[in-house]
């Protein structure tokens, strides 16, 4: 992933609001577009580019009573920092580690 296409992700709203919900929950792509009232269609086509560039994950499939398979997907992401220094652009992506993905997991599981 280039920091252009870093860039071009942060520059644009809904996926920005795909990033940060996905962060605290684990969604379909349907939850993502009722939540946010993003059209789905734009929600599954945002959803792909950010997959693409490994910011989310799909974490699990469900299949329905219909038949149908439901994908999950959380964020991969804890933090971006952009700086611009002598006319450069620098991008950092912190991951979750995974002693945050175990203390999600605790806080999931403690929940209940």
């Amino acid at each position: 992933m280039t920091n252009d296409d870093l860039l071009s992700v942060l520059a644009d709203e809904y996926s920005r609001k795909i990033l940060s919900i996905l962060t605290d929950k684990e969604l379909n792509a349907q939850e993502i577009s009722e939540n946010l009232g993003i059209p789905a269609s734009t929600t599954y086509r945002k959803i792909k580019n950010l997959e693409g560039l490994e910011l989310v994950k799909k974490t699990k499939v469900i299949r329905t009573l219909e038949g149908l398979d439901e994908s999950y997907y959380k964020s991969m992401v804890s933090g971006i920092d952009v700086k611009f220094k002598d006319g450069k652009v620098f991008c950092k992506i912190e991951r979750f580690t995974m002693d945050k993905k175990i203390q999600r997991l605790w806080e999931k599981f403690s929940e209940k």
